[in-house]
């Protein structure tokens, strides 16, 4: 019989609690501008491939009158979910960016590594392939999301 969403929910904080508390090394420090960097980047990258579509699309909108002033709800919501759809799979690209570039790192490497020794399901691959099974949701999910909000946004007021 499966858990209750509470108590699995709370074990996961307590085991994410003990990895943070493991985490001593300056290494660590890599992570936030990798993480932050690679989420903006591919946030606007993924909502620039948006946009072009729906440029392609309404040839007439401009970008510049994207959320101006006097925007009815709709077009705020279908513009709201064009933006943050693709916030998941943006952020599971800086995830696995600073993950990347962490292991490329020998010394961060190995830092990282003495950290998570007697924890095997907590390593670099399992990190990764966590991270990338999110992405597998998020990515297509979030894309078609905003794709289908890009489509059906036929005014910027």
């Amino acid at each position: 019989m499966k858990k209750p969403f509470v108590e699995r929910a709370n074990e996961f904080f307590d085991r994410a609690r003990a990895r943070a508390q493991r985490r001593k090394s300056p290494w660590n420090w890599i992570s936030f501008p990798l993480i932050f960097g690679g989420f903006f980047a591919t946030w606007y990258l993924l909502f620039r491939l948006v946009w072009t579509f729906h440029v392609w699309m309404y040839p007439t909108h401009e970008f510049h009158d994207f959320w101006g002033s006097n925007i009815s709800f709709v077009s705020f919501a279908l513009s709201f979910l064009m933006l943050f759809a693709l916030f998941p799979s943006a952020l599971c690209a800086g995830f696995l960016l600073a993950n990347g570039v962490s292991w490329l790192i020998p010394p961060a490497r190995r830092a990282l590594e003495r950290e998570v020794e007697g924890f095997p399901e907590e390593g670099f691959r399992e990190a990764t392939v966590g991270v990338l099974g999110i992405a597998a949701w998020t990515f297509p999910a979030g894309l078609t999301l905003s794709l289908v909000a890009a489509s059906l946004l036929k005014s910027l007021r």
